[in-house]
């Protein structure tokens, strides 16, 4: 089952170059950590409990050691959640009621 782990970093009330700096911490670890990088969201085919606890794991152990830099990390999030990819629609992709499947004999 994908899962999904969603942050967003607070650009509007903290400096950008601090922001940018932050990201690139958060996305070394969540990628050493298993997770697939898509965009502001990382990905893993696990539970969502197990997911989810490998995340927070993830930012608490850069929290513990940008905190020996003065830098708290919750303190710059503006997002921090988790979902089922099941549960996500995409709705680029035509609904599946307008999908026409034809089939034909290759001669």
């Amino acid at each position: 089952m994908a899962y999904a782990i969603v942050i967003n970093l607070d650009y509007e009330n903290h400096p950008p170059e601090v922001c940018s700096e932050l990201w690139n911490v958060i996305k070394l670890g969540m990628l050493q950590a298993g997770f697939k990088c898509d965009g502001r969201r990382f990905i893993i085919n696990m539970p969502e409990h197990q997911a989810c606890k490998k995340a927070r794991r993830v930012i608490d152990d850069l929290e513990d050691h940008l905190e020996y830099h003065r830098k708290h990390l919750y303190r710059f999030m503006k997002d921090f959640y988790a979902y089922d990819m099941d549960a996500t629609s995409n709705l680029l992709v035509p609904e599946r009621q307008g999908m026409a499947v034809k089939m034909g004999v290759i001669s």
